[in-house]
């Protein structure tokens, strides 16, 4: 278990503070993503155990108004809390639980000295996460957690209850995933129908940058591939937004047909370069950035690529540049050497173009970040080790904590 959720573990028990965990009852937390159900009772105590031992809230409202999202100290574990067993079923109804007095009286300690509901509790808990309007679409991990708890926590059921047990069964094996209206009517007696607002008013805008990290590297550098993996695994909403002028990416075939239309005459070929340059490359920019930027007030948005050698020359051009694209807050050059990068792209690359374009690269990285880039050195690391490298660099950054983090309580 990570520390710092150990730790608050240790004090939750301590301060008698009422608690247990609505999904992954057994505490894997691999995804370090962890869902808890906490006594309205507690909940100021709760908050102040969180801002005492540094956690932070969420900066972004919920879509739910029965949601609220903590981040550890160190932003290796996401809480998700809820102060009451409400699930919202639409924007203006919900469903709770019953029996959630009672559910309180018989939690029981996981094999890793975390409070989870038992028995019945646990399966009508966990199948109300899967059948209300709270989640995105289910997935076959949603079946398999379903079906195991079904057979792990049979001996803590009442054998009254058994019917129930064989058609959640049955539900998991011929409905699942689309018959969540069925799901609901196995689940209705235990469960009170309210007419409550539930969801937050979706606003149509988040305009803005919440933390702007750049990707520079040479074709073979691991760009898009470590892009990917951080937005995959770092505990923060992240939006991709991409600045090369590659094959892909392009927002229309028209702008790249005419960004790389080529004339034979040499004065059509002046005025074709500058009107690429001064119009369409820019709009293009442009039409790729708006897109992101008004929905990003809340998120680190993972940029890959930058027009490295419009950006080293020191002409208006490069001002025009520098006016239209996003300044990052964080820039990593990924590098490997030369003759990595040729075996890695073979047909792309030669040794002698790979020499050149790291050194290249190296200086719009000085450039763009004035001489605070991160070199990564993808040939002597794993995806995973330089994944966990840039997360660590992005955690760090005090713009993270001022942009999308607030403490608790503030």
């Amino acid at each position: 278990m990570d520390e710092h959720l150990s730790a608050l573990v240790h004090i939750l028990d301590k301060q008698h503070i009422r608690y247990f965990l609505l999904t992954d009852f057994e505490a894997d937390f691999d995804a370090r993503d962890v869902d808890l159900y906490v006594h309205p009772d507690c909940q100021y105590d709760f908050e102040q155990i969180l801002q005492q031992t540094g956690w932070f809230l969420r900066k972004e409202p919920p879509h739910h108004f029965n949601h609220h999202f903590y981040y550890s100290p160190d932003l290796a574990v996401f809480l998700d809390v809820k102060y009451g067993l409400t699930f919202a079923k639409a924007k203006d109804k919900c469903c709770t639980y019953l029996a959630a007095d009672s559910a309180m009286g018989r939690v029981i300690r996981n094999g890793k000295g975390v409070y989870r509901p038992s028995g019945l509790d646990a399966l009508l808990l966990y199948a109300a996460h899967l059948a209300f309007k709270e989640r995105g679409k289910l997935e076959e991990k949603h079946r398999n957690y379903l079906t195991f708890y079904l057979k792990t926590y049979q001996h803590e059921v009442s054998p009254q209850d058994n019917k129930l047990l064989e058609d959640l069964h049955d539900w998991a094996l011929h409905f699942f995933p689309d018959g969540v209206d069925e799901l609901q009517r196995l689940l209705r007696p235990y469960f009170e129908q309210q007419h409550l607002r539930m969801v937050r008013k979706k606003p149509r805008f988040n305009y803005g940058f919440g933390l702007k990290i750049l990707f520079i590297g040479t074709d073979g550098a691991g760009k898009t591939t470590l892009i990917e993996a951080v937005g995959k695994k770092i505990n923060l909403k992240t939006r991709k937004l991409y600045l090369g002028m590659g094959e892909n990416g392009w927002t229309s075939p028209l702008t790249k047909r005419l960004y790389q239309a080529k004339v034979s005459r040499k004065p059509f070929s002046k005025l074709l370069n500058l009107f690429r340059n001064l119009v369409v490359l820019p709009a293009e920019f442009m039409l790729r950035i708006l897109p992101v930027q008004l929905k990003a007030k809340y998120a680190i948005v993972l940029i890959d690529r930058f027009p490295g050698s419009i950006l080293l020359r020191n002409s208006r051009l490069t001002q025009l540049y520098r006016a239209i694209l996003p300044k990052p807050d964080l820039v990593f050059f990924l590098y490997a050497d030369p003759e990595v990068l040729v075996n890695r792209k073979p047909n792309e690359s030669t040794l002698e173009r790979s020499k050149k374009e790291v050194i290249k690269f190296r200086k719009v990285a000085e450039t763009v970040s004035a001489g605070h880039y991160i070199p990564i050195d993808t040939a002597s690391l794993t995806i995973a080790e330089a994944r966990d490298q840039i997360i660590s660099e992005i955690y760090k950054n005090a713009k993270v904590h001022a942009a999308l983090l607030t403490s608790p309580l503030p």
